[in-house]
């Protein structure tokens, strides 16, 4: 059996259990429609989603291996970075109120439609002139009016169709399409800036991670070497081979070793985790490795004047762009207040049709000039216009601040990557040097005890003096890293 347009009845039932189910769910909004959503509890619910979505994932989840080269991380950083999506998504935002300002510069079509009732004043109609008579008076005769009718039906439509164009409402526009073209192209370059820093984070991480992953075995030979050393040591001692000071310096380097390999298994955590959060990934699976950092580790021969890095800081760094976008936009408000002044003028062209059968033309065309003037709007404007005069002077001195401050930070960053190169120098020195004390060690380690603790000696230094070396180039690559990020040359993508 069927029920009205094809509902069978015994599903019936079931219709109505959900509709009363959605009428429940929705009962506390029909309640209170004006209850205040509670933003605390929202915000905390968006954060553990965010917790759970980008942080309890490890590296072999989103590429599908455990072994990651530079261009891996930077990948999964740029793709995964929340910062890079709300700036990409605002780009979006930004370029579709571009087009609605450019819309407005075109002219408004109007339509309407207008159902009213009239009053309906008589008046006198003559069927044997075929117009309208003379109103009769009392006492008078043969005006040849035989009947009276009504000027207008009690409810009828009205239909209307306008074309409207205002030259100064164009004006207008086209300087605020000008602005949000600059603040679609300054959400751009705060992607990309967001863009370069955070691949700054991710190379100077990802090159003393894999400084301090060489570093780490070699640690461990060297703990294990410094131990040998000092047994040893404690037995000639003991046989009065050696004195007091070789002894307890054979001690206190066993500590130091100790200590390195410590410091250095904490600093791979460190630098894991930061790498892994700016990809981010979960921090959790790190602890036990998470992934594991692959490529060439060689030391940087980047060098250049520092005026010439300030300089290629300027050209490239979005801010100093986007400093230049915001004046540009400060000269249009100015220039859209200079438009205010002059009277408003809008002209127009009209088609009216009246459906009302008793007049005597239905339908009309207008063309007109409509010219508008509000004093109080234009004594409003003058301190408009004094407000975007100093905000034009303020933006012009922004973009020297932008420079400056841009300068200040490439200088610091460059004079931090050159006393790496500093360090990186010393250790190159004091392995040559450890490299011959080990040659002349190797040539006496035949003749007695005493040398052959020596060479054990000299062995160890010379895997401290490696391990030093290694951490200088990953912290020289990785303050190159940063002083390329401070410079804006790290990432960059053109305009659209």
């Amino acid at each position: 059996m069927k029920f009205g347009s094809g509902i069978r009845m015994h599903a019936l039932p079931a219709i109505v259990v959900c509709l009363l189910l959605m009428l429940c769910s929705c009962r506390s909004a029909f309640m209170h429609p004006f209850r205040s959503v509670d933003v605390n509890q929202l915000a905390l619910a968006d954060s553990a989603m965010t917790l759970v979505n980008h942080r309890a994932k490890p590296a072999s989840a989103l590429v599908g291996k455990r072994f990651l080269t530079l261009a891996d991380c930077r990948s999964i950083a740029l793709a995964n970075n929340l910062d890079v999506q709300v700036a990409r998504t605002d780009e979006l935002t930004k370029r579709a109120v571009e087009w609605s300002n450019k819309t407005k510069l075109l002219p408004h079509f109007l339509a309407s439609g207008e159902l009213s009732q009239r009053d309906n004043p008589p008046y006198s109609f003559s069927d044997v002139l075929g117009q309208e008579g003379r109103n009769p008076n009392p006492g008078s005769g043969g005006t040849g009016v035989t009947n009276y009718s009504t000027s207008h039906e009690r409810s009828t439509w009205r239909y209307t169709l306008e074309l409207r164009w205002s030259p100064t409402d164009a004006a207008l526009a086209y300087y605020l399409s000008k602005s949000s073209v600059n603040d679609r192209l300054k959400a751009h370059y705060q992607r990309v800036r967001i863009a370069q820093r955070l691949l700054a984070v991710v190379d100077g991480a990802f090159f003393r991670l894999l400084g301090l992953q060489q570093s780490h075995a070699a640690a461990g030979r060297l703990t294990a070497a410094r131990s040998t050393v000092a047994a040893r040591m404690k037995r000639a001692f003991e046989r009065k081979l050696v004195g007091i000071d070789q002894y307890a310096r054979a001690t206190q380097q066993e500590i130091r070793a100790r200590r390195l390999l410590a410091k250095i298994r904490n600093e791979i955590e460190k630098q894991r985790n930061i790498l892994a959060s700016a990809m981010a990934l979960s921090p959790d699976y790190c602890v036990d490795g998470g992934f594991v950092l692959v490529g060439e580790l060689s030391a940087p021969g980047f060098s250049a004047p520092m005026c010439d890095l300030e300089m290629q800081a300027v050209r490239n760094r979005p801010e100093a762009v986007e400093a230049g976008l915001s004046h540009l936009n400060s000269v249009n408000d100015l220039k859209r207040t200079i438009v205010k002044y002059c009277p408003k003028v809008t002209g127009f062209w009209r088609y009216t049709r009246d459906k009302d059968k008793y007049l005597y033309n239905n339908d009309w065309k207008e063309v007109g000039v409509l010219v508008y003037f509000d004093l109080l709007d234009w004594m409003s404007n003058v301190y408009e216009h004094r407000a975007t005069e100093f905000n034009t002077a303020k933006t012009r001195k922004e973009m020297g601040s932008v420079a400056l401050g841009i300068t200040s930070q490439v200088r610091i960053a460059g004079l931090q990557y050159f006393d790496s190169l500093d360090e990186l120098q010393s250790t190159c020195a004091a392995l040559a040097s450890t490299a011959e004390v080990l040659k002349v060690a190797k040539d006496r380690s035949s003749r007695d005890d005493l040398d052959l603790l020596a060479l054990r000696e000299a062995e160890a230094n010379m895997l401290q003096n490696r391990i030093e070396n290694t951490r200088a180039v990953g912290e020289a690559n990785a303050l190159l890293a940063e002083l390329q990020g401070a410079m804006g040359t790290n990432y960059n993508e053109p305009a659209p």
